[in-house]
């Protein structure tokens, strides 16, 4: 009979992002996320397989999380673009704040491993794919509201969207002014509601 692992394996990964988010992939150590887990190394390689594996998993719990806040975006009542909006604007808040600056965590991954680990590259395929698809649904509801032009594509003002919000997220690690990245915001959401 297979033992049950004596730890809560959410509360472990949690612990596990936080150290991965801080100090990036290459710059974590398995002592690192042993401080950070309570976890002797052999219960972290008999769960996880090894760094990679830990790493894996802490991604795609990360990436779920965002894509599960996308699809909420609108379905409290609220319009769908006073969800985006609040969501960039949590992104800003974050960073002026000093919460926020060590970016995304997905793209921070991009960014430093994409180009020479499939596999994480694969999942941040993936995981973009979803965030567009996500976005792409909420704008629909939006542009039957009334909120954005409804001739305007749903997945190409997604793509767009997308692709600014990964640009909002780099830009994020190196700017902390508040002026800068409210225009940042106001920019991406007119494009999106501009009726030409």
């Amino acid at each position: 009979m297979a033992r049950t692992p004596a730890f809560d394996r959410g509360e472990v990964v949690e612990k596990a992002l936080d150290v991965f988010w801080r100090r990036g992939y290459g710059q974590t150590s398995v002592s690192d996320l042993v401080d950070a887990t309570g976890l002797q190394p052999g219960s972290l390689y008999a769960a996880f397989g090894n760094k990679k594996g830990v790493f894996l998993e802490v991604l795609d719990t990360y990436n779920r999380a965002f894509v599960d806040r996308i699809r909420a975006l609108g379905r409290d009542g609220r319009p769908a673009l006073d969800g985006i909006r609040d969501l960039l604007s949590g992104i800003v808040e974050a960073t002026v704040s000093g919460r926020g600056q060590q970016g995304c965590l997905a793209v921070n991954a991009l960014l430093e491993l994409a180009a020479h680990e499939p596999d994480v590259a694969r999942r941040l395929a993936e995981h973009n794919e979803r965030v567009r698809g996500s976005f792409a649904s909420v704008i629909a509801r939006a542009q039957s509201d009334g909120e954005i032009a409804p001739d305007r594509s749903p997945e190409a003002l997604s793509a767009f969207l997308v692709n600014n919000l990964w640009g909002m997220r780099v830009t994020c690690r190196g700017c902390t002014d508040r002026e800068t990245l409210d225009a940042v915001v106001d920019g991406i959401l007119e494009a999106l509601t501009h009726r030409g």
